[in-house]
């Protein structure tokens, strides 16, 4: 990449500002494995409580993967991240996920000028898009459409829940999240030109 070309990204379309959000956001779905494992349901094995953490901080980290494979001549990664993210923000009922609404304002800006210095395929941008965007929404439906109820007694008390994540659920969701990123990353390989 050549010094004007840098000059063209601006601030949001840095390979540092790139790194940094997508770092940002893998943080904030760590964040979210260790908050949603230490608030486990008593009705969770252990084994649930941390596939279930794992595969809701999978949904959570993903755009933030994605940002970064972006930076290996793969911009149209960013536009899915940045699309992921908004639904993403809303997850949390209390509002903790809000502000990865900052960075996918961002990262839509590095999609419009890294883009344009680097254009892929519409086609290919298109079909990236749809693959991972389809996969994470899948993803989180695994953990939510089917109900779980399951009652608990502890020492202390007893109770019940009206959903839990199982086993089954939080590996469906894992591996749909796996799939989105190959598949993305396989899909949104940037036009070459030929020489000669």
């Amino acid at each position: 990449m050549e010094v004007s070309d840098r000059r063209c990204l601006g601030f949001a379309g840095s390979p540092r500002t790139i790194a940094t959000i997508g770092g940002f956001i893998v943080a904030a779905g760590l964040a979210i494995v260790v908050v949603r494992f230490i608030g486990r349901s008593p009705a969770e094995t252990d084994l649930e409580a941390w596939l279930g953490a794992l595969a809701l901080g999978g949904v959570v980290a993903a755009p933030g993967v994605l940002a970064v494979l972006a930076l290996w001549d793969r911009p149209a990664l960013l536009l899915p991240a940045a699309l992921v993210l908004v639904p993403v923000s809303f997850l949390s009922f209390a509002g903790i996920l809000l502000p990865l609404l900052a960075p996918a304002v961002l990262l839509f800006v590095a999609y419009g000028r890294r883009s344009a210095l680097r254009p892929g395929r519409p086609g290919r941008t298109a079909a990236t898009l749809a693959w991972v965007q389809v996969l994470l929404v899948a993803a989180v439906a695994a953990l939510l459409v089917h109900q779980d109820p399951r009652s608990y007694v502890t020492p202390v008390e007893q109770g019940s829940t009206g959903d839990i994540v199982t086993v089954a659920e939080a590996l469906t969701s894992l591996a749909l999240v796996g799939t989105a990123l190959v598949g993305g990353w396989a899909l949104a390989v940037a036009k070459t030109t030929r020489l000669g």
